[in-house]
């Protein structure tokens, strides 16, 4: 009968919507995200569970190389005391979370632009004699993809091992893909978690935005920048981006070999042999690399930044593309303002995300009545990224501070310990923000009832953005 196909349609709901609503509060830690999803699931059972199962779910299960404080308490404790001893007490949040020491003697070179980092990238790869290790986001199928593709295999040819990592959904920025390029040299690569049907993927939100390109296992070249033409400040692209890439000579490369031999095999790539004997000591600065990912990583970034910000006396600069603090970083910036730091923000006068310009002013008030400033950088698109705090410390690397950075990426911070380096991004960071505009209480009064019901709404949508 009718009724009896009726029961059966509503068991399956109530099936599929419970077995989906317990797995949201089993495995989902942020309550924001999982009142939504089980919001959403109890009002659209079918739909609901199925966006949860695309979208919601980590399904990504590895070990990562990670040593907790907690192994040895004596030694740990010996260590923070010769943290404090020494006056760096803005080490101790990386420390504690990472478990790994600083690494002294690196040497670490700044570039503004892809029209700086690209020529440098380039003849490292020209120079390497043995190995060229490139990993990559976004690998654009353009003009300066194809230059990548070039260098990279006469590497190849001259006997150098080539591996490229990309990410399946970062290249599809740009179409055909790069990947015809890649078989077309018969160059190895590996897809970071690719999407297909059989056998079923479909981790969307799962992807790294690491960027790293190492040679021969002595320079590292890491940051924010993608390849592409994109990069270009003064090309032709529509989706031109300034941003800082980095350059790092020394020990730390040890570290970002063995992070890329971790993805690479995670990939379905072959075991990368980790030369740690040939990065000798290059310069002054002190190093960490602070891994970061929706696995045993997950809220390193988060946690050595709130620590980085908490433990700041004088000041706190940051640039960033995508800001969207939650409630816990937020109030850290906030803690900060009001005990006198100086707390400046610089973001993208337009973002090429609008929803989450918008989801920011919802919550921008709160920021500025406790006193951090908020810059707003003209075209083209401001993608940098790095946090300098006090006269010591800058962290750089590929992360922004929104919650799919924060949360669902896998990524890669890098404390530096070095005046002079901290100086560098200073004078930056002073010299940018002469051009800026700043973001006053009096606009957001401005904005009429429809804009804010707008961002309103957006912010909703911010543990997801």
């Amino acid at each position: 009968m009718w009724y009896e196909y009726l029961f059966s349609l509503i068991s399956i709901y109530l099936v599929i919507a419970m077995t989906a609503g317990i797995h949201v509060l089993l495995h989902v830690r942020n309550s924001r995200a999982a009142f939504g999803w089980l919001g959403l699931i109890i009002v659209f059972p079918i739909a609901g569970a199925l966006l949860y199962a695309l979208f919601g779910i980590n399904r990504v299960r590895r070990k990562a190389r990670r040593i907790s404080p907690e192994t040895d308490a004596d030694t740990g404790k010996q260590k923070l005391a010769g943290h404090h001893a020494d006056g760096a007490l803005l080490s101790r949040p990386g420390f504690n979370v990472t478990g790994a020491e600083l690494t002294p003697g690196n040497r670490v070179k700044t570039y503004y632009s892809g029209e700086e980092a690209f020529p440098a990238m380039l003849a490292a790869i020209e120079a390497a004699e043995n190995e060229v290790l490139l990993s990559s986001y976004i690998f654009d199928n353009d003009c300066t993809g194809q230059q990548f593709i070039s260098a990279l295999a006469t590497a190849r040819d001259r006997g150098c091992n080539v591996c490229v990592l990309v990410d399946d959904v970062g290249i599809r920025y740009s179409l055909p893909t790069i990947i015809r390029e890649l078989k077309r040299h018969a160059l190895p690569f590996r897809r970071f978690m690719p999407l297909r049907l059989v056998p079923p993927s479909f981790s969307f939100n799962l992807r790294t935005h690491r960027k790293l390109l190492i040679t021969d296992q002595r320079v590292t070249f890491a940051g924010g920048m993608n390849i592409g033409d994109r990069q270009l400040v003064n090309g032709t692209s529509p989706h031109r981006a300034s941003d800082l890439h980095f350059r790092f000579e020394g020990p730390l490369t040890v570290d970002c070999v063995s992070l890329f031999a971790d993805d690479w095999k995670f990939a379905g790539g072959n075991d990368i042999q980790e030369l740690g004997s040939l990065c000798s000591n290059q310069g002054q600065a002190r190093c960490r690399l602070v891994s970061d990912g929706p696995d045993d990583t997950l809220d390193s970034l988060v946690l050595v930044i709130m620590g980085a910000i908490s433990s700041a006396t004088q000041r706190v600069w940051i640039m960033t593309p995508y800001f969207l603090p939650e409630r816990q970083m937020l109030g850290c910036f906030q803690a900060a303002a009001l005990s006198g730091v100086d707390v400046k923000v610089m973001i993208p006068e337009e973002n090429n995300w609008a929803i989450v310009q918008w989801a920011l002013q919802h919550n921008m008030a709160e920021l500025l009545d406790t006193g951090v400033q908020i810059f707003q950088r003209s075209a083209p698109f401001a993608h940098s990224k790095c946090m300098v705090i006090d006269n010591d410390y800058a962290l750089v690397g590929s992360s922004n501070l929104d919650p799919r950075s924060l949360r669902l990426n896998f990524e890669l911070g890098i404390e530096v310990f070095d005046p002079e380096f901290n100086r560098e991004l200073s004078t930056h960071f002073e010299q940018t923000v002469t051009t800026c505009v700043p973001f006053t209480r009096e606009r957001l009064r401005a904005r009429g009832i429809l804009a804010r019901l707008r961002d309103g709404a957006s912010a909703l949508f911010s543990p997801y953005l």
